[in-house]
């Protein structure tokens, strides 16, 4: 399977979630019962520091998958895990029953600031 680029916007002091479906060549649905999934992003590719997209199968039939990073995530002001304003890049992965994993999605966040104040 080859990774498909979708990029999207974050924005800070927000919750984030989005859902995807993921689908076969001939646009069917692509069945993820027995699959794991795995989803990152990071200032850049080379870059030991991540942060997890929290994956989430919402339907195994159907491949509806959710991302979702917490407001509480998305407002960190220090640390070496804080996600600053810029340009992020992601990548999700499916993971076989016989461990081989294969990316599917790929892109780039942003990450936008917000004008309201963090309760």
């Amino acid at each position: 399977m080859a990774a498909i680029p979708i990029n999207f916007t974050v924005y800070k002091g927000a919750d984030f979630e989005i859902t995807l479906n993921i689908r076969e060549y001939n646009n069917t649905f692509f069945d993820l019962n027995g699959f794991s999934l795995e989803a990152h992003m990071a200032r850049n590719y080379t870059t030991s520091t991540k942060i997890n997209l929290n994956p989430t199968v919402l339907n195994n039939p159907q491949g509806l998958i959710k991302l979702s990073i917490p407001k509480v995530s998305t407002n960190f002001i220090t640390g070496v895990d804080a996600l600053k304003v810029g340009r992020y890049v992601y990548d999700i992965f499916i993971i076989a029953p016989n461990t081989i994993k294969d990316k599917i999605i790929t892109g780039v966040i942003e990450v936008e600031p917000s004008v309201e104040t963090p309760s």
